[in-house]
């Protein structure tokens, strides 16, 4: 019972990480201009704009709807972490072409 609450909070935690990566390199790319000498700079930003996303989810259904559960929480933020390694890695290429210069 609660590998499946750890699997399916991982995914949860996996694909919010990586849409939150995909929209901000799509607007930084594609209304801001930036070149791809600042993939690094622009990537811990959206590192940091995906915790906070993963932050707030977690206090809603953390604090607010009471369901404490520590696999949760373990899975959600273990899936994140998984996102962003990926971004970072596999993803490279495809977060660049987002319309970069």
């Amino acid at each position: 019972m609660h590998t499946l609450l750890v699997i399916k909070a991982g995914f949860l935690g996996f694909a919010l990480s990586i849409g939150v990566l995909m929209l901000t390199f799509f607007v930084v790319g594609g209304f801001i201009q930036v070149s791809q000498a600042n993939f690094r700079k622009v990537f811990l930003l959206a590192a940091i704009i995906s915790f906070l996303v993963i932050d707030l989810f977690l206090y809603y259904k953390i604090v607010l709807s009471g369901n404490a559960h520590p696999f949760f929480l373990a899975g959600c933020v273990g899936g994140w972490l998984g996102g962003i390694f990926s971004g970072l890695t596999h993803m490279k290429r495809f977060l660049m072409g987002f319309r970069w210069r």
